[in-house]
């Protein structure tokens, strides 16, 4: 299990530092965009957290927003390019567990590591979660945990934003990004979360779907 975690980082980073990063955008998503205040109840401040945040403006779209903002990424070399391509100062720690990417301000974080590893005390409970490349990038057979560790991460109140794709897999093509039915996302998020799809988009290969997720009441 070790060497498969170092050779998926290895995998990513190496599609990094070659440019073939097709799922990076230049601008702020656009689901974020058109669905961000289902995520942000008007006139507060919450704690957001997007996991394997890459570099994307997003983090910036949410700080500059008045948010506290958390990302894990475990390639070092596209968080340093978030900051210096916003032009964010920052200092840094190094924990036993991640490399932590802070503004000086500390109301944004990008801890570097594996995302599977994180230390949840650390972490804290947030508010909000975007989640966007994320659940549809990580291996089929980490789904469980990931859910697992996702919902052991929100407060009582939470709302959850996912952006999912949808298509037929092949034997040439089975991602990432991987495919996730709106079932599976049933079947992760259930047992605590309402499942409601916002909008889905069909494209040419695949469907995109924007769905929020929001405690579940008994």
């Amino acid at each position: 299990m070790e060497a498969k975690v170092k050779d998926r980082i290895a995998s990513w980073s190496e599609r990094w530092n070659t440019g073939n990063t097709g799922w990076h955008v230049a601008g702020v998503n656009h689901c974020l965009m058109e669905y961000g205040e289902a995520l942000l109840p008007s006139g507060s401040r919450r704690r957001v957290f997007i996991p394997l945040c890459g570099k994307t403006v997003d983090l910036k779209w949410f700080y500059d927003g008045g948010h506290e903002v958390v990302g894990v990424e475990a390639v070092e070399k596209c968080v340093l390019e978030f900051f210096a391509e916003n032009s964010l100062k920052y200092v840094t720690e190094t924990l036993t567990w991640a490399k932590v990417f802070r503004t000086e301000c500390n109301r944004l974080k990008i801890y570097c590591c594996d995302l599977m590893d994180v230390e949840l005390e650390a972490l804290g409970k947030f508010d909000a979660v975007w989640d966007r490349g994320s659940l549809v990038a990580i291996y089929e057979e980490d789904r469980k945990k990931y859910a697992a560790l996702m919902k052991s991460l929100l407060t009582p109140d939470f709302k959850y934003l996912l952006s999912t794709i949808v298509y037929t897999p092949t034997e040439s093509f089975n991602g990432p990004p991987r495919n996730v039915p709106t079932e599976l996302v049933e079947e992760l998020y259930g047992d605590v979360c309402k499942v409601e799809v916002l909008k889905k988009w069909n494209l040419k290969v695949y469907m995109e779907f924007i769905i929020l997720l929001t405690p579940r009441t008994q």
